[in-house]
């Protein structure tokens, strides 16, 4: 239990690390929020994920009426 709540507090640190961050550009760049979101363009999920350590992880696609895992097009 130790570890969940130390590893939850980590996380915490590192969620307003990076926000900190964020807002910081943020008003360096002299936009808004959505402004600056658009302005970053689109995330590769896929080396997101394996930059993050992700391999086992299934990312799902919605299709329409249903939701299939990637790579089973």
């Amino acid at each position: 239990m130790r570890n969940k709540i130390k590893w939850e507090t980590k996380s915490l640190e590192w969620i307003h690390k990076v926000r900190e961050e964020m807002d910081s550009e943020i008003t360096q760049s002299g936009m808004s929020l959505a402004e600056w979101i658009k302005s970053r363009g689109k995330i590769d999920i896929d080396s997101m994920c394996s930059k993050l350590g992700l391999q086992n992880l299934v990312i799902m696609e919605k299709n329409d009426r249903y939701v299939k895992p990637r790579g089973d097009q």
